[in-house]
């Protein structure tokens, strides 16, 4: 079973997750080669569990990317029809996950959830 991914964009049709990751290339190219990686991975439902991927809260799911010392994540949601939709990208510096990090993704997910019931 595939799950098709898809990058959030926002009211102007830009994507902070793909804009993140090209930035992202200048400065750690192995760190992004792994995402992708991930991403690739994600499409399939053996790999929604850790290590790879964990269960945040309802509605949220993390992906899980290191590369050396370089902890990313890419916190997605599950839409009807095996869609997968990437809410938001940070790189972690801390154990917990950042508050205000689940908060953008939790905005983003009431967006989604609200363009769906109109």
């Amino acid at each position: 079973m595939e799950f098709e991914i898809v990058f959030y964009k926002d009211k102007h049709g830009k994507s902070p997750i793909e804009e993140f990751l090209i930035e992202l290339i200048e400065s750690n190219r192995i760190l992004v080669t792994k995402t992708r990686q991930a991403i690739t991975k994600l499409r399939y439902r053996i790999y929604h569990k850790e290590p790879l991927s964990k269960h945040l809260e309802q509605g949220l799911w993390e992906l899980r990317v290191k590369s050396e010392t370089n902890i990313l994540r890419i916190v997605y949601t599950f839409r009807k029809g095996q869609i997968i939709i990437l809410l938001h990208v940070f790189i972690k510096k801390q154990q917990k996950t950042p508050v205000n990090d689940l908060e953008i993704a939790r905005k983003r997910l009431r967006e989604i959830r609200l363009k769906e019931a109109n």
